[in-house]
C-alpha cells in the first residue's frame, strides 16, 4: 500500500501541483505550521481564487509559495 507520503513526491515529480498540494493540506506530522498553512492557500487559491483575490492577496504569489514549500519538502532528492 502506497503512503500519501509517496503518492505527493509522485505527483510533484510529474508537476501535478495542484493535486499534491490537495492531499498535503491534510497533513498533520512533519511539517511547520507556517508551512502548512502556505501550502493551504496556495491550495485555497486555486479553488477559489475571487475570494482571496477579494482579500486583496496576490493569488499566484500565494500559489508559488505554496509550489515552492511542496517543492523543498516532496521534490526529488538530489544524490551528492
Amino acid at each position: 500500500m502506497e503512503k500519501k507520503s509517496d503518492t505527493v513526491r509522485k505527483l510533484v515529480a510529474s508537476g501535478d501541483y495542484r493535486k499534491a498540494l490537495s492531499i498535503v493540506k491534510g497533513f498533520r506530522l512533519g511539517i511547520s505550521k507556517e508551512d502548512l498553512g502556505q501550502m493551504k492557500r496556495a491550495h485555497e487559491c486555486f479553488t477559489n481564487p475571487g475570494f482571496y483575490q477579494s482579500l486583496g492577496k496576490d493569488v499566484d504569489l500565494e500559489i508559488a509559495e505554496g509550489i515552492k514549500i511542496l517543492k523543498v519538502l516532496y521534490g526529488p532528492e538530489e544524490v551528492a
